[in-house]
């Protein structure tokens, strides 16, 4: 709706208004006239007789106008309303979805922090133990040159054990081997399981058992038949603690005639 609407329509109900008054007015000058002839005996006239006639007419036409520019009017401020309503509703449905849109950003940063403060919470932990085994000797005999040296059904055997919290994910099992006068890194010496290291090896699969309520123990084999050189053997267990796990993890080297339990080695 503007303001040229407006104005016609309050032009067309002012017009309607005056001629409906001019008709009224018209209407009654003519009664009286007609009265007054009527009571002085003077007959009546077709003019005479046009007048409320025309006065009627012309009532008539203005009603029209001014019900046809009051429908007008109701009609488009109807509409004027029905439009303002449309236009707030889509305000608030663009503020909605501009809401949604911010909260759907949000989400995933809140996630990510989340998952952020889980993965440092549940970090990966290692525990390491190390061992070494000396020359090996054919039936256990003295250290002489004409002493044979042991074959491999007659290595000697160690299992080296790393204990880890009873709920916690074993993610990783390293072995690294190398000989005692080597000066060769750890990170150099890595072998694979049932890999000869000399005469030496890894068994080919590690193992678990349970060692108390709140840990246990994932273990491998480690062999060595040479009587010439000493070999050092490492095992390293990393591992995801469970959020409840609080228990400290240990590392042992368990011979296989005797256990012995020793410190953790890093």
């Amino acid at each position: 709706m503007n303001l040229f609407d407006l104005d016609s329509r309050t032009a067309a109900a002012v017009a309607a208004a005056g001629t409906v008054i001019g008709a009224l007015a018209q209407l009654r000058v003519a009664w009286r006239k007609e009265v007054s002839e009527r009571a002085r005996g003077v007959p009546a006239t077709k003019r005479s007789r046009r007048g409320p006639v025309l006065a009627v007419s012309l009532l008539l036409i203005a009603a029209a106008v001014c019900g046809f520019a009051l429908s007008q009017y109701l009609v488009r401020r109807s509409d004027h309303e029905a439009a303002a309503l449309r236009g707030e509703l889509q305000s608030q449905l663009a503020r909605i979805s501009a809401t949604a849109e911010r909260l759907e950003r949000a989400a995933p940063s809140d996630h990510a922090s989340s998952a952020r403060v889980d993965d440092d919470r549940r970090a990966a932990e290692d525990v390491a133990v190390t061992t070494t085994l000396g020359l090996c000797r054919a039936n256990g005999g003295a250290a002489t040159d004409a002493t044979p040296t042991c074959s491999e059904q007659e290595a000697q055997r160690v299992t080296l054990c790393g204990s880890v919290p009873s709920s916690a994910t074993i993610t990783a099992t390293v072995l690294y081997a190398r000989t005692e006068e080597s000066q060769q890194p750890w990170t150099e010496s890595r072998v694979a399981p049932g890999q000869d290291v000399g005469r030496a090896r890894f068994a080919d699969k590690t193992f678990e058992r349970a060692e108390s309520d709140g840990t246990k123990q994932v273990c491998t084999g480690f062999s060595a038949w040479d009587g010439e050189q000493a070999y050092s053997a490492r095992l390293v267990v990393t591992f995801v603690a469970s959020p409840t796990a609080h228990e400290v993890s240990q590392a042992a080297v368990v011979p296989i005639s005797d256990v012995v339990s020793l410190a953790p080695a890093r």
